[in-house]
């Protein structure tokens, strides 16, 4: 009886601690248009449509976090959105996104490349610092880049 209750608990906590695989609805906190947080564990994420920002710290440690989708209506991505999501591996920034702020992807070590859209006119310091992995980033000559918005070693290619 004892062993079949340990078993069973313990299944019951994996259940609970496993990471999903795709989000859902419920695990973004909104106001308004603005994504203020995403509370879920999934692998891959798909921000819903309607979202016109990311805010600060939104996804600040998610560390669960493979892969995500930026819905094409998204403008900005806040100060510190995405820092230390460090499985990040997969990240496309849609044309809309115009300002990606200070320190929103740093320490990311999984990220290995990275095309900023034309689109984006600004990139804040230190954006995607500590990304020990980045080797390749595309960029507009006329976006404004950062204090260390990179690090060091990475090659930059711009676009036009």
């Amino acid at each position: 009886m004892k062993k079949t209750i340990v078993i069973a608990l313990a299944v019951i906590l994996l259940a609970t601690c496993a990471k999903k695989e795709t989000s859902n609805k419920d695990d973004f906190v909104m106001d308004g248009t603005v994504l203020v947080k995403y509370k879920g564990n999934a692998a891959n994420v798909t921000i819903p449509e309607g979202v016109i920002s990311i805010g600060d710290y939104a996804f600040s440690e998610c560390y669960s976090l493979t892969s995500i989708i930026i819905p094409s209506n998204v403008t900005s991505i806040g100060d510190w959105a995405f820092e230390r999501c460090a499985n990040l591996s997969n990240l496309t920034i849609p044309s809309s996104v115009t300002i990606i702020g200070e320190s929103a992807f740093s320490r990311c070590l999984c990220l290995t490349s990275i095309t900023i859209p034309s689109s984006v006119i600004s990139i804040g310091d230190f954006a995607f610092n500590g990304c020990d992995k980045l080797r390749t980033v595309v960029v507009s000559k006329k976006t404004t880049i950062g204090e260390d918005a990179f690090p060091d070693g990475v090659q930059i290619t711009y676009s036009d």
